[in-house]
């Protein structure tokens, strides 16, 4: 049965387990920034190279923006929401709606490409 009630164009196309599933994206991509920096840091890796921490944080970032943003980036670019169990979802049909999702969705991979390099840069100045 398709869910539409809680699917709003461009502001939520996830319910609470997909938003779960991100919440723990966003945790292991924490926990691997954090790894990476301290095994950069253990084995004195040259600080051009520590700038490789923005990639576990990108991680990091999209998981915990899709989480609070209640918007998958991958859903909004494929045309689709899920409120059901995980994995299942719908196919958004509207062209209005598919324009604000994908606007969503490019903001979300923005936010975390950026946050992603203030980490790697933070990483090289440290």
């Amino acid at each position: 049965m398709m869910n539409t009630i809680n699917y709003v164009p461009g502001v939520c196309n996830i319910g609470k387990e997909e938003i779960n599933k991100r919440k723990r994206a966003g945790i292991v991509g924490l926990i691997l920034t954090v790894l990476t920096y301290s095994l950069f840091v253990y084995f004195e890796v040259s600080k051009g190279v520590r700038f490789l921490t923005f990639i576990p944080a990108v991680i990091s970032a999209i998981g915990f923006l899709q989480a609070r943003m209640r918007f998958c980036a991958y859903y909004g670019l494929a045309e689709m929401f899920n409120f059901d169990s995980l994995e299942k979802s719908n196919k958004v049909d509207n062209n209005e709606f598919v324009r604000k999702d994908k606007k969503r969705a490019r903001q979300i991979i923005y936010y975390s490409v950026l946050i992603g390099i203030g980490v790697g840069l933070i990483a090289v100045i440290i």
